[in-house]
C-alpha cells in the first residue's frame, strides 16, 4: 500500500515496528482541529434538537388554535340557535298582537323594534382583527344579551298564549324585564345544573342501552358519583322520588310554563312541596334508573314541550 508523503515524514521505524511521531506543536494543531470538528458536529446536533423542539411547539400551538376555533364554532352554533329561537318567538308574539300598534313593540329603552329588523349574532365585520380570546369574549357578551331577551320573550309569549286580557301598554311593560330582570331571571332556568362533560345532547340519537333510534328529550352531563346538582332556577319541587327509567328524579315547577327535571341521582336533597332557590343544591349525581354511567339527565319543558336545554344555558 502506498503511504502518503505527508505521513511518511512522521513514520519512524523501530525494528519491525513503525511509530507515528509528531512534534508538540503538531499535536496541539491536530487537537484543535479535532475539537473544532467536534464543536461543529455538536452545534449541528443542538441546532437540530432546537429545530425539532420548535417544530413540536408550532404543532402544539397549531393544534391549540384548531381546538379554540372548534370551540368557537360550537359557541357560535349554540348562539345562532338561541337567536333563531328568539326570532321565532318574536314573530309569534308580533303575530298575536298584529295591528295593535302597526307591528311595532316598545322596548325598555324607549326605542322601537320593527318586525322587519333582524339581529346578526356574529361579530360585526370590520378591518380590525380579533384573537380567539377576544372573539370568545364577544360571543359570551352576545350570549348574555340573548339570555336577557329569552326571559322577557318567553314570559310575554306565555302571557299571550294564555289569553290574559292586557292592553299594549301592559304588554310593553313586560318587555321592560329585558333591562331589569332580577326576579324573572331567578325563575328562568339559565345556569348549568352540574359541573361535568356533556355526554349526550338534545335530539335524535342511538339509545345507549337498547340501541336503535331514539329521541333524547334532555341534556346529559357526566361527572363522578356524588357531584352536586343544583336547581337551575327558583321554583317549587313537584316531584322527588324514584321514577322508572329516570331513576331518582327531581322535578321543579318554575312558573310561566317552565318545568325542569333532573334524573339518575344517587341521592335527593329536597322533597316535594319545598321551595328552592336558583343555584340551591337539590341532589347528588348518580346512575340510577336507565343509565350507563354517572350523569345527570337534565330536561327543560316549556308548556309541557321538551325544549333544548342549551337554549337557556350560558355558553361555556
Amino acid at each position: 500500500m502506498q503511504i502518503p508523503k505527508w505521513l511518511q515524514s512522521h513514520l519512524k521505524q523501530d525494528g519491525n515496528d513503525w511509530n507515528l511521531q509528531f512534534t508538540k506543536q503538531q499535536i496541539k494543531t491536530i487537537a484543535i482541529i479535532l475539537i473544532a470538528i467536534l464543536v461543529i458536529f455538536l452545534g449541528f446536533g443542538i441546532w437540530g434538537i432546537a429545530r425539532q423542539v420548535e417544530v413540536l411547539q408550532l404543532r402544539q400551538e397549531n393544534q391549540l388554535q384548531k381546538e379554540q376555533l372548534r370551540l368557537l364554532d360550537q359557541k357560535v352554533e349554540v348562539l345562532d340557535k338561541k337567536m333563531k329561537t328568539l326570532d321565532e318567538l318574536d314573530q309569534n308574539i308580533r303575530n298575536m298582537i298584529k295591528g295593535t300598534e302597526s307591528g311595532t313593540l316598545q322596548k325598555a329603552d324607549g326605542n322601537t323594534q320593527n318586525k322587519e329588523e333582524k339581529e346578526d349574532p356574529s361579530p360585526k365585520s370590520s378591518n380590525k382583527t380579533f384573537t380567539t380570546t377576544q372573539l370568545s369574549a364577544r360571543i359570551s357578551s352576545l350570549d348574555r344579551q340573548a339570555q336577557r331577551r329569552m326571559v322577557s320573550m318567553y314570559t310575554l309569549y306565555n302571557v299571550l298564549r294564555e289569553g290574559v286580557g292586557k292592553d299594549i301598554r301592559e304588554l310593553q311593560s313586560l318587555l321592560a324585564m329585558e333591562g331589569d330582570a332580577s326576579d324573572a331571571n331567578s325563575h328562568m332556568p339559565s345556569i348549568w345544573p352540574a359541573k361535568g362533560v356533556i355526554s349526550s345532547t338534545f335530539g335524535a340519537r342511538q339509545d345507549p342501552v337498547y340501541g336503535g333510534g331514539a329521541f333524547h328529550e334532555g341534556l346529559d352531563i357526566a361527572n363522578d358519583t356524588g357531584t352536586t346538582i343544583v336547581a337551575t332556577a327558583a321554583g317549587t319541587v313537584t316531584y322527588a322520588a324514584y321514577a322508572g327509567g329516570y331513576g331518582n328524579l327531581i322535578e321543579i315547577d318554575h312558573g310561566n310554563g317552565f318545568i325542569t327535571k333532573y334524573g339518575h341521582n344517587s341521592a335527593l336533597l329536597v322533597q316535594a312541596g319545598m321551595t328552592v332557590k336558583k343555584g340551591q343544591s337539590i341532589a347528588l349525581m348518580g346512575s340510577t334508573g336507565k343509565s350507563t354511567g354517572s350523569h345527570v339527565h337534565y330536561e327543560v319543558r316549556v308548556n309541557g314541550v321538551a325544549t333544548d336545554p342549551l337554549l337557556f344555558l350560558p355558553i361555556q
